[in-house]
């Protein structure tokens, strides 16, 4: 083999925010053994008094075991100190560097998320539950007392080799109870019979994890299917975005007769919410519900961001549309969850950070993902309507009846057509109705006259453009893609579905109707 295929192997792995291929083809132990190695040097660069602690973690998949092995090798051998954890979701090995940041230098959890069972990957965590490069601008933990100094090396120290489930997992379900201020048993005081809640599973990691909080959580009756985590995927690979997983959902919902429906992805760190009928609430009305809430918690000044790919109902719900940049209620930020949590941690005044996707980010969460507090939150939410009488449909059927959005149209462009090109032919063909144009420029949502605008370099080819009752989002992807560019779609409007289809149509005609995969 060419020595530049070697090269290119490596390259197709590496995508935007983690590392991700198949198992066998081109990840494999040695691949984990040597991203140990080079991890390693990464974060022992970072940390000031050693040993250099990493946990290690894995989801359910097959090849979990096996590469998590190589790594934690790696590890040691680059001069780390691997903590094995074990079978874990995503947000699990991100926790403990967050909570325990004197004593826990980074994590990286092994995990495809809701990829094919062959496909396996990497995520990482810097201290304090950072992105690498976020947590490399840091200065690590230093006590300026020699003897402060041995005591954290003899904490650091005293972490287990190996930690076991029952010594990480209850320790995440109450933090995530305590920052986001949950009380149950004052949400289901008045209740006249406990709230139903399905979980569907899927055979990942998100039933093993909400048993834990089932142990704890007063007023609610739970019903699990699927639950043992599994990574031959017996029945779906669980992605919450996917129809018939959500189908899976709604059928469970019915035929328990629950009174709310929650499932989540693979690696349990994204998180789907269904009402009493099985309906799913897409991931920017459940985000709208979500920072609804905090703000009631936290005080009204508390700033919600959102990438450019979301529904209105977030900016029209928790401040003004007109006005989602500088210092307004709410914030558009640029697609990808470490380009919001980037965003979150230079402004603290951003509580809760949104993707169309289903990631959610919380200030309080140390600016990490947490599909588990999004959907804790509105477990709590619906319990307590439910302790009045009224079912969690009655608070979303207004905003169900004013947005109407198309979902995800994905596009295999022909390798002859970038996609900057039919992103620009699409605001062109629009221009009379336009009357807003967002762009990511230096990771920072930014409104221009035109696409492409002139004398500003673009970090993504993303764009929104904005008509009066209508809007649409065109986006090159950061982590897919053949011989040509991977284009995606969104659009809405609002209060008029037919609109959104004429608009969509027109759309899908200009890009090719033969190029929709």
């Amino acid at each position: 083999m060419p020595l530049n295929d070697f090269f290119r192997k490596v390259d197709a792995v590496i995508k935007r925010d983690d590392i991700r291929g198949i198992y066998g083809v081109n990840i494999d132990r040695q691949f984990a053994y040597n991203l140990g190695l080079l991890l390693a040097e990464s974060f022992m660069g970072n940390t000031a008094v050693q040993p250099t602690n990493v946990v290690v973690g894995h989801d359910m998949r097959v090849s979990g075991p096996v590469l998590a092995a190589a790594l934690a090798q790696g590890l040691d051998d680059g001069g780390c100190r691997p903590i094995r954890l074990g079978l874990a979701g995503t947000e699990l090995v991100g926790f403990l560097p967050s909570k325990y940041r004197d004593e826990i230098d980074g994590g990286i959890i092994i995990t495809a998320s809701h990829n094919p069972r062959d496909n396996n990957g990497f995520k990482f965590f810097g201290r304090g539950g950072r992105p690498l490069p976020l947590a490399g601008q840091e200065e690590p933990p230093l006590p300026e007392d020699e003897l402060a100094r041995i005591a954290l090396g003899l904490r650091k120290q005293a972490v287990p080799e190996r930690l076991g489930w029952e010594e990480f997992a209850p320790d995440y379900v109450q933090t995530i109870l305590k920052r986001a201020r949950c009380d149950f048993a004052s949400a289901t005081g008045d209740a006249r019979e406990p709230m139903r809640v399905a979980v569907e599973a899927g055979n990942g990691m998100g039933g093993r994890i909400l048993r834990e909080f089932a142990k704890i959580a007063p007023g609610l009756e739970w019903t699990f299917s699927n639950d043992t985590p599994d990574g031959n995927f017996p029945v779906i690979i669980p992605n919450p975005l996917n129809a018939e997983y959500q189908g899976m959902v709604a059928d469970l919902v019915q035929r328990t007769g629950s009174h709310v429906g929650i499932c989540f992805d693979g690696d349990a760190d994204r998180v789907a919410v269904a009402d009493e009928n099985g309906r799913m609430i897409s991931p920017p009305l459940l985000a709208a519900l979500v920072g609804r809430r905090l703000r009631e918690r936290f005080g009204p000044e508390e700033r919600i961001g959102f990438n450019l790919a979301c529904s209105w109902v977030i900016a029209d719900s928790l401040g003004e549309r007109d006005e989602v940049l500088g210092q307004s209620g709410v914030q558009m930020t640029p697609v990808g969850y470490g380009k919001i949590k980037a965003i979150m941690y230079d402004d603290p005044d951003i509580i809760f950070g949104a993707e169309h996707s289903g990631h959610y980010m919380f200030r309080n969460f140390w600016c990490t993902d947490s599909g588990m507090m999004a959907g804790i939150l509105v477990l709590e939410l619906a319990a307590e309507l439910h302790s009045r009488g009224k079912p969690l449909s009655s608070i979303l059927e207004e905003p169900r009846n004013t947005y109407f959005e198309s979902g995800e149209i994905n596009f295999e462009l022909p390798a002859g057509r970038p996609a900057e090109d039919v992103i620009r032919q699409a605001t062109e063909q629009f221009a009379d109705e336009i009357k807003r144009i967002y762009v990511v420029s230096d990771d920072r949502v930014r409104l221009v006259d035109a696409y492409p605008p002139e004398g500003l370099e673009l970090s993504v080819s993303d764009v929104r453009a904005e008509a009066g009752d209508w809007w649409f989002c065109m986006r090159k992807s950061g982590t897919e893609g053949g011989a040509g560019d991977l284009l995606r779609l969104y659009l809405e409007a609002s209060g008029d579905r037919a609109l959104m289809e004429n608009r969509r149509d027109a759309l899908v005609d200009m890009i090719g109707p033969e190029l929709k995969i």
